[in-house]
């Protein structure tokens, strides 16, 4: 018995630094991932009733900073230096501050033309000759000739964007066109289909930072 013992005994000594590296290993990976993770996503939690239905007030997103954006993308845009003529900032928290960004989507990109009338946005994308109209199956609409608006024409290095719920979105249509330089990143469909899971997530995790 004692010579079994004796044998048993290295045995699970040698197992003892495997068993430290292996969990070594395990958070080194897991910082890997999360370094990784953070070097290419940012997170937003969406704030007012903008792009309702498809995102909601309170809802947390995940922005791909590597993606390129394309019309029809939602997008999260830096807006923290939009100033009017006057020298404040366009996009203003109710105590007069600026916020920082907003979360909408791309309908017109550098070169396109378009207009909306009776709530159908018609473009002519650069390169094209005529107009046709936007199937728009996300968006939102109680009053359609509330988001009506006039001939545009996208320059260089410009995006016109628009909140999916047109009645009470604050965007394109009202403070003219923004620029694509602003673009923080894109948030891929995955992030949409999943953002209760990400909500849920991020609300956690934000408990635990406050906490």
């Amino acid at each position: 018995m004692k010579r079994e013992l004796l044998r048993g005994g290295p045995e699970h000594i040698s197992r003892f630094p495997a068993a430290v590296l292996a969990v070594v290993f395990a958070v080194l990976l897991l910082f890997w991932a999360e370094f990784s993770f953070v070097a290419r996503f940012t997170s937003i939690r969406v704030d007012g009733p903008s792009m309702r239905n498809t995102l909601e007030d309170g809802d947390w997103l995940y922005a791909d900073r590597t993606l390129t954006p394309a019309r029809g993308d939602i997008v999260i845009i830096n807006v923290s230096e939009f100033k009017d003529s006057r020298g404040d900032p366009v996009f203003r928290n109710e105590d007069g501050s600026a916020i920082g960004f907003i979360v909408k989507r791309i309908i017109a990109m550098e070169g396109d033309e378009l207009y909306c009338e009776h709530g159908v946005v018609w473009r002519k994308e650069a390169g094209e000759s005529d107009f046709k109209p936007l199937e728009e199956p996300y968006k939102t609409v109680i009053v359609p000739e509330r988001s009506d608006f006039p001939p545009v024409s996208v320059g260089a290095g410009e995006i016109f964007v628009m909140g999916d719920n047109r009645d009470v979105s604050r965007d394109s249509t009202e403070v003219g066109v923004l620029y694509a330089k602003d673009i923080l990143g894109v948030v891929p469909q995955w992030a949409i289909d999943h953002k209760d899971a990400i909500s849920r997530w991020e609300t956690f995790r934000e408990s635990i930072r406050i906490g």
